[in-house]
């Protein structure tokens, strides 16, 4: 779109100056002025698709993954120093991030804990989220396209803010869309799992 806006903008001044001299040596307006209203539309049609493109592209499933990641690690950080200054013990800190990380990832899916492996389990929602993660899984060369390599990035971040808070032995898995495998697993910021080579 922005190429059509730029296009638009570059007829228009040139029909302008053919209106202009058009009308001048010729007498004649119509066709000018015809193709005056005709780049001046496409000019805003091509500016009107930039903006709202990149307003579409900045609310797209995988950027709501990202900020989702990214509201994450945020509030951890802030969780982390709530639950220093309560002195919480470890039992009371793994359900207090349990909670945080329901209402980060609640746009992903559910999350839940394991005790036995210390493991918290984020399950994608049924939707867009589960879609685009199992065709990450049936077609890894769609990864990047899809934001796989921002959101894993990100569960490594939460993963080592989990590290802080928890200490060390605590993982994050992505599970894998209607499976209890996980699709991506780390576990103290560093990746131990993923099924997307």
């Amino acid at each position: 779109m922005i190429l059509l806006a730029i296009f638009g903008g570059l007829m228009l001044l040139l029909s302008i100056f053919y209106l202009l001299n058009s009308w001048q040596r010729y007498g004649q307006w119509k066709w000018a002025t015809f193709l005056v209203l005709l780049s001046a539309i496409l000019t805003g049609v091509g500016t009107w698709g930039a903006l709202t493109g990149h307003h579409r592209a900045s609310s797209s499933p995988t950027t709501s993954r990202q900020a989702t990641a990214q509201t994450a690690t945020s509030s951890l950080a802030v969780g982390n120093q709530a639950m220093k200054t309560a002195g919480a013990d470890q039992s009371s800190k793994e359900n207090a991030l349990l909670g945080q990380l329901q209402k980060a990832y609640g746009k992903l899916g559910t999350v839940g804990f394991d005790q036995a492996s210390k493991t918290y389990q984020i399950k994608p929602a049924a939707g867009d989220e589960q879609k685009a993660l199992q065709a990450v899984l049936d077609d890894p060369s769609q990864a990047e396209q899809i934001g796989w390599p921002k959101l894993t990035k990100s569960l490594q971040q939460t993963s080592a803010q989990l590290k802080k808070i928890l200490g060390a032995g605590y993982s994050l898995s992505l599970m894998a869309p209607n499976s209890d495998q996980a699709m991506y697993t780390v576990k103290d910021g560093q990746e131990t799992f993923t099924a997307v080579k």
